[in-house]
């Protein structure tokens, strides 16, 4: 019988897949639709966030495998970037925003 563990991964690698249709079902809609009014932003957010949530699932997904160096080693760190470099965007999009606010007041 398998330790309650690698059922934890598993329901946590399925629940990261599930949470990426969502941000990859707006990507879906907005490609059809023009996006000239300044919220290509948020599609680029979105890929980056579709690319953290991935990353996760496959990290789960290693660890079900007992593949601990790719897990540990690898996808965990390269998550850890994506989750960051997700922030920094986010924080730079957001003060542009509010600049744009300002000058337009």
């Amino acid at each position: 019988m398998l330790q309650a563990q690698y059922y934890y991964n598993f329901i946590e690698s399925i629940a990261y897949f599930i949470a990426a249709l969502v941000p990859i079902y707006f990507l879906l809609k907005s490609k059809n639709h023009n996006n000239k009014n300044n919220k290509k932003y948020l599609e680029n957010i979105s890929i980056i966030l579709v690319s953290f949530l991935i990353i996760q699932g496959v990290y789960h997904i290693a660890q079900i495998m007992e593949f601990k160096q790719l897990a540990k080693g690898i996808l965990e760190p390269l998550s850890i970037l994506v989750l960051l470099f997700f922030g920094l965007i986010y924080l730079w999009y957001v003060r542009r925003e509010r600049k744009s606010h300002k000058l337009k007041q």
